[in-house]
């Protein structure tokens, strides 16, 4: 491919089943510029907790359906066509809205290798790692997790 693009096509990304999501560029792909994958989550799923990243900003582009989110002490809701940059160092979740999915492109620039987080993502989430591992893997990819009651009450309030 001229200038080493990297291309997808549809079919060929790599896949996780749960949480749903398409691995489409890792910063290996990019020359580090940036990181995307595509996320999709049901009515009322969520989709992480509370955290933000030191390195890079966070964009979330809806495909289709609704996205639940905080960023910093803000709570929104993101349609279709919505769009949000997270810069670094900001606070952030996001979740399904109750009654609609979401389905997501999300990038991250610059770029943080983070498909083996994903990959792992899986087993994180079902509790098959032990707490001390998967502080070094969040710690690895970027990823730190805050306290956010406002977040929680918000998802537990339906």
């Amino acid at each position: 491919m001229a200038n080493d693009a990297w291309v997808v096509r549809a079919g060929d990304a790599e896949t996780i089943e749960q949480p749903a999501l398409w691995l489409l560029a890792d910063g290996s792909h990019t020359g580090g510029l940036l990181g995307a994958n595509r996320l999709y989550l049901r009515a009322g799923e969520p989709g992480t907790k509370p955290h933000y990243h030191e390195k890079s900003a966070e964009a979330f582009y809806v495909l289709d359906g609704a996205l639940r989110m905080m960023v910093g002490a803000e709570s929104i809701t993101l349609e279709r066509g919505g769009y949000v940059v997270v810069p670094p160092g900001v606070r952030h979740a996001f979740a399904a809205s109750p009654d609609t999915a979401a389905d997501v492109l999300i990038t991250l620039a610059p770029a943080v290798e983070r498909f083996d987080y994903f990959r792992a993502l899986p087993d994180i989430l079902s509790g098959k790692l032990p707490k001390d591992e998967v502080d070094r893997i969040h710690e690895r990819y970027d990823v730190h997790f805050v306290v956010a009651p406002e977040w929680d009450e918000l998802l537990g309030g339906e």
